[in-house]
């Protein structure tokens, strides 16, 4: 299983150009392919509709501890 980080630009710093991206959820890839998305928020102001899809950290592994809800929407 495979998880990805889903974000979205939410700001560019005019000065530097660089980009402010936030966390909205996760895309989930399994074994045999099937993939989930959980959205923690949908991003508002200034949204052009695109998220990003980034692979996630090993410090940020979504599975270290037991997930408090049902990731198994199949």
């Amino acid at each position: 299983m495979k998880v990805y980080d889903l974000l979205w630009k939410k700001t560019e710093d005019e000065k530097t150009g660089k980009a402010r991206w936030e966390k909205v959820g996760v895309l989930i890839e399994k074994e045999e392919g099937k993939k989930s998305i959980k959205l923690d928020l949908i991003p508002a102001a200034n949204w052009d509709g695109w998220l990003v899809v980034a692979e996630r950290k090993p410090k940020e592994d979504f599975f270290s501890k037991e997930p408090e809800i049902d990731l198994e929407p199949f």
